[in-house]
């Protein structure tokens, strides 16, 4: 319904349009032709005041003769009722005239026209001063007077006196409303018919759009608009790469949402298996308070100890990841000696290993540059990798840490085992949020420390990589900034 609404609108509004345009052009036509008439009129009578001045001069040498001229100018008149004849002195001043029902109300007149067109009329329209209706302007014929041998005083004809303005208004204005009306009607309708023609043809792409939109909002996110090769070209492309874009965005969101649905039965579940066995052992303890022995109880508290700290850290674990991921967490960064952090580390480690039967070895070289990162968060991505390290390594196997100047820019940090190693169907997901393989070993933990330990390193504008081999071994390698000097 909305698409018709269009184009009524739009159909509404050119008709408006084109009423406007017909009435400027029917304005700027009659305007047109009626100076075209004037002009004519002034062009065919411009000897007139001449040919009057001939008839008179041999009158004006006799100072009696004026009843004469009078009746000269008069005769002119009923021979043309249409002229009005004004007898002028060298100020303009009106000395006598001839002019219907006598009413005159200037006693003089303006000449500046009269002696521009003595001078040079070209056939231009030149207007001069109406003394019948001061402030209007008429047509009209001017010619020099001789009196006594001398230049004195002018011949000023109006051409069109009020009268014949009057009479010639009624007549044009039937003849043009004659003459127009017609064409103006039929090359209205031709118009608007032409005109709405095209905006049918224009709103026909627009229908599209709007029929493309609408499927869109209604949920049909696989409607596209066809691009057409006109002037709306550009929106539909538009349109269409906005389509694709949100229908990805809505399939991303979709993606997440079972990943966040997977994520919590995940964590529901890894929270009740710690959360039941605290339970079941703390009414195990409440049941059997007076039967239970000391070593029972020593054995029943340290399993639910154990299971409070792998509680606490899984909630550490995902507050730490959450805060990352939501961009909460600002690196500090500044100078840190990789050497001596990866000693420490191996130093804390060492005695774990050794009750392993596992070897744990670094390798660096002593001039090591500083790097520039955040102790803290380096310190725990390491930590991360060596506990990995631990978990899958048995008796017999070796860690390694190896810290080499990749480039003069770039230090490289490898965390190697010669563990059990992952199997290749899950290296492509091993730094998901919670995700844990198909290895029983790995199931023990919390499934959120590799991921954690790639949004860190992304924080210092590196990646973390890995290589594998199963029951090879596995190697973490990532890099940091050296520290400028």
């Amino acid at each position: 319904m909305s698409r018709f609404r269009l184009f009524t609108r739009l159909s509404l509004l050119f008709f408006l349009v084109l009423l406007v345009v017909s009435g400027i052009n029917l304005y700027i036509s009659v305007s047109a032709a009626r100076n075209h008439s004037l002009e004519v009129t002034q062009q065919l009578d411009k000897d007139l005041a001449a040919a009057t001045v001939h008839m008179i001069e041999p009158l004006l040498d006799t100072a009696s003769t004026d009843m004469v001229v009078q009746d000269i100018m008069h005769s002119m008149m009923v021979i043309n009722p249409s002229v009005e004849v004004y007898l002028l002195d060298d100020t303009g001043k009106i000395l006598t005239y001839v002019a219907p029902k006598k009413v005159v109300k200037l006693d003089k007149v303006d000449l500046n026209p009269i002696q521009q067109f003595i001078a040079d009329f070209n056939g231009e329209l030149i207007l001069g001063d109406d003394p019948r209706n001061p402030g209007e302007y008429k047509i009209f014929s001017a010619a020099r007077m001789i009196r006594n041998g001398q230049e004195n005083g002018y011949v000023y004809i109006v051409l069109a006196s009020q009268e014949y303005h009057s009479v010639a208004d009624t007549m044009f204005g039937s003849y043009i409303l004659k003459l127009t009306s017609k064409s103006f009607l039929v090359i209205l309708v031709l118009a608007t018919l032409f005109g709405l023609l095209m905006i049918w043809l224009i709103t026909g792409q627009l229908r599209n759009i709007i029929g493309s939109i609408a499927k869109f909002k209604d949920g049909d996110y696989s409607a596209r608009i066809p691009v057409a090769n006109d002037e709306l070209a550009d929106v539909s492309s538009t349109f269409n790469e906005m389509a694709d874009t949100i229908q990805q965005q809505i399939e991303e969101l979709e993606g997440v949402d079972k990943l966040r649905q997977e994520l919590v039965a995940n964590i529901s579940h890894d929270l009740r298996t710690p959360i039941s066995s605290i339970q079941g052992f703390c009414e195990l303890l409440t049941l059997r308070e007076d039967t239970i022995t000391k070593e029972e109880r020593q054995e029943y508290l340290g399993i639910i100890n154990k299971n409070v700290v792998r509680l606490k850290k899984l909630v550490n674990d995902l507050f730490e990841l959450s805060k990352l991921e939501a961009g909460a967490v600002a690196p500090n960064f500044e100078a840190l000696n990789t050497a001596e952090l990866v000693h420490d580390l191996a130093d804390k480690y060492r005695v774990l290993a050794q009750e392993k039967g596992i070897s744990l070895n670094t390798i660096y070289a002593k001039n090591l540059p500083l790097a520039k990162a955040d102790i803290a968060l380096i310190d725990r991505v390491l930590q991360n990798l060596i506990d990995n390290s631990l978990k899958f390594c048995k008796q017999g196997d070796t860690i390694t840490i190896e810290i080499d100047q990749e480039t003069p820019s770039n230090l490289r940090i490898k965390v190697a085992d010669s563990g059990q190693g992952i199997a290749e169907k899950d290296l492509p997901f091993i730094f998901d949020r919670y995700y844990m393989g198909s290895d029983n070993e790995a199931k023990n933990g919390t499934g959120l420390g590799l991921a954690i330990s790639r949004k860190i390193i992304e924080l210092h504008g590196s990646v973390i990589q890995v290589k594998s081999k199963l029951h090879v071994g596995t190697q973490f390698t990532f890099s940091l900034p050296v520290l400028a000097s």
